[in-house]
């Protein structure tokens, strides 16, 4: 169980609109030296009696709910919760609930909407996926998702201000709303479910583009929204309303704590929301005393502070010469790593319950960042204790006219941006940087291996260990007293297994084991052959307990007729006096994992054989 963690509205609204909203203003900041700190407030409020029947009347809620009424679809279909605003929409006295995310010194949502070039387009209209310039942390146009998923009604809408662009003259404001619902039937009609609020082109009834400039602060003022001027610099940026949202303060304030104390802590800029009461909170991930112990691994990867070495870490990670791409040198940094432990607490934590009766499962985590300063994932790096956290900084610095190895990682997470993806179907993902994620996740979980092992308690001397309840017994065993017990009966088993297992070197820092297991029909065995089931397995050893499967590949030795059931066992008949020899080489692996092989016989068309494990 993750304690205390933020809803998944919550947490989608966190990342996307504010690494949207952040990255705008970083690209600000690129543009212009005057650009003051960015801002962003998410403010929730509640609209009664006039001030709700204006929103309404401006926004058309009245007509979206006509609309659900007159659909031959569910609310399930549309993408729509069970209950939610439209409900009561004609009701003055209920109160209408809705989030105002507002911006400071941003770039604003520039580009002319023609041709769909307009950042407003990417943001609330595109369905595809834009990548944005390098260094940037997602795309415009999967940050939408975070708005929709906080919204019950599936409905947005923004007013963005701008500075006069070279491609588009007299225009420095725009308002669009936007609702998306699933495709859907009215009275015979098919919808495809998204509707735009904005003006109608003159030569096109069916073309509904943003209002623009004065009408556009006019509209915006309509909605209860501050006006924007181009000229103030701190005015340049947008404001989002989300209707009915799905998330509440503290849930978001949570959230925006997890995911953006990087950010937070090394003031790139400020962030506050303000809960429905009109009480302000400002996130303080520092109050936290779990975010508290991922900080003081930043302060170290920083190099702000010194580790501790019987209980702190810190590395520059480089490049491993099998994995890194042709074009990446060995040894160029891949980034900082920093890992802190507490022997007296955490570290040792034992698995407790919660209020409600579940379960939490400590974990070792390191934090993964770039350049944004958002926690990409909290990438687990074992289930044992002693647990440790860490966070890893990548390298943003580009050599010799090579990418940054930021830059690298930022190709591949997905449009959540919650990883860094090494394995991703052919064609889908530049192979160079996905050969850079993969040779940094596994660098980090070497060194954390190797971090946690040096934590744990030195193996006390053979001459130092005193077992008085073993001494007492021995003692009774050579005076002949108490009643002896039968030794065990040796097992019968039916099938034979002989394993020949050798261990080599792959490459630098990486082995492989390859081997042979020999499978024959003992004297047990009650017929002269059998159909039987062979299995023969690697497995990673992952805190002392059997994990992953690791790739194998067999080869058949004196085994006619036998065939591939599954990934690791064999099928055939085994005969008496006919060893079946199964040979396998596993996939190259790191050094400092520890695997075990895994062989097993099985009688198919009689009682299970006696089965092994090396």
């Amino acid at each position: 169980m993750d304690l205390d963690a933020p809803s998944s509205a919550a947490t989608l609204m966190a990342r996307e609109v504010l690494q949207n909203s952040w990255d705008a203003a970083r690209d600000l900041q690129t543009r212009d030296s005057t650009a003051p700190q960015f801002m962003i407030e998410f403010r929730f409020e509640e609209l009664a009696g006039e001030e709700k029947c204006r929103f309404v009347e401006a926004f058309d809620l009245a007509g979206l709910a006509e609309r659900l009424d007159a659909t031959t679809e569910g609310r399930k279909h549309l993408g729509l919760q069970p209950v939610d605003c439209l409900d009561d929409i004609g009701t003055a006295s209920r109160p209408l609930r809705i989030l105002k995310i507002v911006e400071h010194a941003t770039t604003g949502m520039y580009g002319p909407w023609q041709q769909a070039r307009s950042r407003m387009y990417w943001a609330l209209v595109s369905v595809g996926y834009t990548v944005k310039s390098s260094g940037s942390g997602g795309s415009f146009g999967y940050g939408k998702a975070g708005l929709i998923s906080g919204s019950r009604v599936r409905s947005v809408c923004a007013y963005t201000c701008f500075r006069e662009q070279e491609d588009e003259l007299d225009v420095t404001r725009r308002f669009l709303g936007m609702t998306y619902w699933g495709q859907h039937d009215v009275n015979g009609s098919n919808f495809t479910g998204f509707a735009r609020f904005g003006q109608s082109l003159e030569r096109s009834l069916d073309t509904i583009v943003p209002f623009e400039n004065e009408a556009a602060d006019d509209i915006a003022s309509s909605l209860g929204l501050a006006r924007r001027s181009p000229h103030e610099i701190d005015d340049l940026g947008t404001t989002f309303v989300v209707i009915d949202p799905t998330v509440d303060p503290s849930d978001l304030v949570r959230a925006i704590e997890r995911y953006w104390w990087p950010a937070i802590v090394e003031n790139d800029f400020v962030v506050s929301v303000v809960d429905y009461d009109g009480t302000q909170v400002v996130p303080r991930p520092k109050r936290d005393p779990v975010l508290k112990t991922f900080i003081d691994a930043w302060d170290i990867a920083k190099e702000r502070s010194q580790p501790d070495r019987d209980r702190e870490r810190f590395e520059i990670l480089t490049a491993n010469a099998e994995h890194a791409p042709p074009d990446v040198v060995k040894g160029r940094p891949l980034g900082q790593l920093s890992l802190v432990s507490n022997l007296e607490d955490w570290s040792y934590a034992d698995q407790r319950a919660v209020p409600n009766g579940e379960v939490v499962n400590h974990r070792s985590l390191v934090a993964l960042t770039r350049g944004p300063r958002m926690v990409v994932e909290y990438h687990e790096t074992g289930q044992a204790p002693p647990y440790v956290r860490g966070v890893f900084v990548a390298d943003a610095n580009a050599m010799d006219g090579q990418r940054s190895i930021d830059d690298y990682l930022r190709q591949t997470e997905p449009k959540a941006h919650d990883s860094w993806q090494s394995r991703i179907a052919e064609g889908e993902l530049d192979p160079e940087a996905a050969a850079i994620a993969g040779d940094v996740t596994r660098t980090i979980r070497r060194r954390v291996d190797a971090f946690r092992r040096g934590l744990k308690p030195a193996i006390p001397k053979t001459e130092d260990v005193v077992l008085p309840y073993f001494n007492d017994v021995m003692r009774r065993v050579m005076r002949g007293e108490g009643k002896g017990v039968p030794a065990p009966m040796s097992e019968v088993r039916p099938i034979s297994i002989v394993p020949e297992v050798e261990l080599e070197v792959a490459s630098e820092g990486m082995i492989r084991v390859r081997g042979y297991v020999t499978f024959t029909l003992t004297d047990h065995a009650k017929a002269e052959e059998h159909l039987v089931e062979l299995t023969v397995s690697y497995r990673y050893i992952e805190d002392d307990r059997i994990g992953d499967h690791a790739a194998v590949q067999h080869f058949l030795e004196n085994a006619p007729g036998f065939v591939r059931t599954q990934e690791s066992r064999l099928r055939g008949i085994l005969r008496r006096g006919v060893p079946v020899r199964v040979g396998f080489v596993t996939e190259p692996y790191v050094a400092d994992w520890t695997g075990r092989l895994v062989v097993d016989g099985v009688f198919v068309d009689s009682v299970p054989a006696g089965s092994g494990a090396r």
